[in-house]
């Protein structure tokens, strides 16, 4: 990890969005943070990104993910609750809220090693 890898954020409540951040920063990413997933595939930052953080909350049609998810081309994890069963999105990783950082920046560190979609995992309250 670069201090210029940046990691985009899409999270609708402005409270999580920050906290999503912080978490992020502290791990030494950059962030370009959107309260919409649509408004951070199709930033200006979105294609230097190395993944996205994106918040089950900031999905404004759950039927355009799949080819949105797909064009993106990178690493995505997608913040899920606990009270409903994630879609099937090849290469996502599931992230299960609520969670503490560590959990979250364990998620992003592996899928940009990865670097290739393709897994599907959970982190059910910060564990594997």
């Amino acid at each position: 990890m670069t201090a210029s890898e940046i990691v985009l954020v899409a999270a609708p409540d402005q409270a999580f969005r920050r906290s999503l951040e912080f978490a992020l920063q502290s791990a030494g990413f950059q962030t370009s943070s959107h309260f919409y997933a649509t408004a951070a595939f199709a930033s200006e930052r979105a294609g230097g990104a190395v993944c996205a953080v994106i918040d089950e909350c900031a999905i404004e049609d759950w039927k355009l993910v799949p080819e949105q998810f797909l064009r993106f081309t990178k690493p995505i994890i997608l913040l899920a609750s606990l009270f409903q069963t994630p879609p099937s999105l090849p290469g996502v990783t599931f992230v299960m809220k609520p969670f503490l950082g560590e959990p979250l920046i364990e998620a992003v560190c592996n899928a940009i090693a990865g670097g290739v979609k393709g897994s599907l995992s959970r982190y059910p309250y910060g564990y594997d």
